[in-house]
């Protein structure tokens, strides 16, 4: 008992939302006496097969979009892989030719470069909010009878999507990395509604994504702002790098970023905080009036 107690997060409880190479991560927390509530919110699946993608991509070309905003150089990336793989490679690289191509930051820009194209402007702060910002600006807030082709990242943004459609566009959608509920995803509830309680110290974030469905589910189950004032109260968000962290710091949520952008940095960093003197005051666990919910 007297080890456990060396432990520098016994007594913790931390919520993983990764998919991907979680039981790394959960190990390493158990290993420091942490409690986890493993509740993936995401996982990608593969798309070489997707008729799902070949669909709306067809959709988009036959459409010959006048612009196309692309979120992400990993989307980009893994969109071309599929159309060789499902053989409209030739369509794609049309189709980025012949629209303006806008793209949210250097990755994009980069993966545009690599198919060996020239994008048209790239948003200031690496936002999707940036990049509508830049296009709307572009075209004096008036994109009525052009069509715009948007490369979402796993989720809908339909605030982003509704600037554009307000503006007289007419937007067609690819999503080429896509995310869908896991097979425990049942327990992204249970992290919510004990976040919400105050019975979590922390929960991790290895993808931007799942910070959107943590709060989707919260939304849905009526525990939105309950979630965000537990985070906004103390409960910390870890993350791997300033992409994943960037939907939480729009929520008004200061995450912890790593300088390295690494799990193993981003668990460093997180035990350093729960484990610091005075970190005790943020840990809900300290209430004993309330047990865990070990659903």
């Amino acid at each position: 008992m007297a080890a456990e107690q060396q432990l520098p997060l016994t007594g913790r409880v931390v919520g993983v939302t990764a998919h991907r190479r979680s039981e790394d991560q959960i190990a390493a927390l158990e290993r420091r006496g942490a409690r986890v509530i493993h509740a993936p919110a995401l996982k990608v699946e593969p798309v070489g097969e997707d008729a799902g993608l070949a669909a709306s991509s067809r959709a988009m070309f036959d459409a010959r979009p006048d612009l196309v905003l692309l979120t992400t150089g990993y989307g980009l990336r893994r969109w071309h892989d599929a159309a060789e793989a499902q053989g409209f490679d030739a369509d794609l690289l049309l189709c980025l030719r012949e629209a303006a191509v806008y793209v949210r930051g250097p990755k994009g820009r980069g993966a545009v470069r690599g198919l060996g194209l020239e994008d048209a402007g790239m948003s200031a702060d690496e936002t999707t909010e940036g990049l509508v910002d830049l296009v709307l600006a572009e075209h004096g807030g008036d994109l009525s009878g052009r069509t715009v082709g948007l490369q979402l990242h796993g989720i809908a943004d339909v605030v982003q999507r509704r600037r554009l459609t307000d503006a007289g566009a007419k937007v067609l959608t690819v999503t080429p990395y896509r995310w869908a509920s896991a097979d425990d995803a049942g327990q992204v509830p249970v992290l919510v509604r004990e976040a919400a309680a105050g019975r979590v110290d922390a929960v991790t974030f290895t993808a931007a994504p799942a910070v959107d469905a943590l709060f989707s589910t919260a939304e849905e189950i009526g525990l939105h702002e309950e979630l965000l004032g537990a985070f906004r109260r103390g409960m910390l968000a870890a993350t791997v790098g300033p992409v994943t962290a960037a939907p939480l710091m729009e929520l008004g949520i200061e995450p912890l970023v790593p300088e390295r952008f690494r799990m193993g940095a981003m668990l460093k960093q997180l035990t350093d905080a729960l484990a610091a003197p005075g970190a005790t005051d943020r840990g809900p666990h300290q209430d004993p009036r309330q047990e865990p919910d070990q659903t």
